[in-house]
């Protein structure tokens, strides 16, 4: 398996989070995930990374096995932005059709290569990245990438925080402008400093992160992208929006929310194809709210409750589909918070968290 932990200093994933950050009291640590292979026996590296990443990623198996495969990622979650400091060796991977629908993440993200190369392939877009280069694209699309032995920042947003952008869901966009190199050289600074942070200090540089994210992005922006793209995404904000202000209904659907939002079947169908379609969206919505409360660890509600409150009211049914998306039972999340909540820096919190781990803290964005 792969080694999961806390960085110094830092909780793991899931010990205090609630999903929609407030600014937290000076002193809390800052939430992170350090993921590596560098502990196994070389053998097992790629296999061991290739099985941790298997939800979000495919990574190909190369022509000739690897002698080793040392990977390592941290991510830190800071103020609904997560930024991984990552080194990995050269490969392909790939984001299929069946990942998104899978996982269900479709936020933006912005990435730069400090070391090393790579081909990036959305659909009939190619791009090449150099060192000092920052692209933007999205989860929501299928991507194939080849990389050379490579060193890499990746600043995840959730989508609704940048909707303006959502011309790219067709494709991707190089920042190679005066105002997304200073971007690159935030992230740069960002990830020398934020392990040094506690969350107070780092929701405070979320705000500066993002107002950065905006200028790099505004000069891309074009007069005539008033067209389906933005709309789109914002009926699509408005449409969750409704979702999760219903979630509490047993009997929420589909029909409810075409009458609640005024759209027809096929139009809500259509705009929710690429997310694996609407009934799977209001399933992930009801149990990524689930998986918030029971994140908290001032929440007083039992398991039982918190899933009834969500419209989920199979306590079976529940546990089942709360492991299949995030790889641990409702109750062992529980126990892992409670842990995580009496003793910042423990290992035992994230030890729940071992599959598919880098997505649950992206849900939680």
């Amino acid at each position: 398996m792969l080694e999961f932990g806390a960085h110094e200093g830092a909780k793991a994933l899931g010990g205090a989070a609630d999903g929609m950050p407030q600014v937290p009291p000076l002193g809390v640590p800052l939430r992170c995930l350090h993921e590596s292979t560098r502990h196994l026996p070389p053998q097992q590296q790629f296999d061991a990374w290739r099985e941790a990443n298997a939800s979000f990623l495919i990574h190909h198996s190369p022509p000739a096995r690897p002698e080793s495969y040392e990977a390592e990622a941290t991510t830190w979650s800071f103020g609904r932005l997560a930024l991984t400091k990552a080194e990995t060796p050269g490969g392909a991977y790939s984001r299929t059709a069946e990942c998104l629908r899978r996982d269900g993440l479709d936020h933006w993200c912005f990435s730069m290569a400090t070391q090393g190369s790579r081909v990036h392939r959305t659909r009939d877009q190619i791009s090449m990245m150099r060192p000092g280069e920052i692209m933007l694209d999205s989860l929501a699309q299928p991507f194939e990438v080849a990389r050379t032995h490579s060193a890499w920042l990746f600043l995840y947003m959730p989508r609704d925080l940048l909707p303006e952008t959502s011309g790219l869901a067709n494709g991707c966009r190089m920042l190679n402008t005066p105002e997304g190199r200073l971007l690159g050289e935030h992230l740069r600074i960002l990830a020398a400093e934020l392990p040094n942070m506690n969350a107070a200090e780092a929701e405070r540089m979320a705000e500066a992160t993002r107002a950065m994210i905006t200028l790099a992005v505004a000069p891309g922006r074009r007069g005539d992208e008033a067209s389906s793209g933005p709309i789109a995404a914002a009926q699509i904000m408005r449409l969750r929006a409704l979702i999760r202000a219903n979630l509490g209904a047993a009997t929420f659907g589909p029909a409810r929310l075409c009458r609640l939002a005024g759209i027809s079947r096929s139009q809500l169908y259509r705009l929710f194809e690429i997310h694996g379609g609407v009934a799977l969206c209001i399933q992930r919505e009801r149990l990524a709210a689930a998986h918030r409360a029971l994140s908290n660890p001032m929440e007083p509600r039992s398991i039982s409750e918190i899933a009834e409150s969500v419209g989920l009211f199979d306590p079976s049914s529940f546990s089942r589909m709360f492991r299949r998306s995030y790889g641990v039972s409702p109750r062992e999340l529980r126990l892992a918070t409670s842990a995580g909540a009496h003793s910042a820096g423990s290992q035992a919190p994230m030890e729940a968290h071992k599959a598919g781990s880098f997505p649950a803290l992206l849900r939680l964005l």
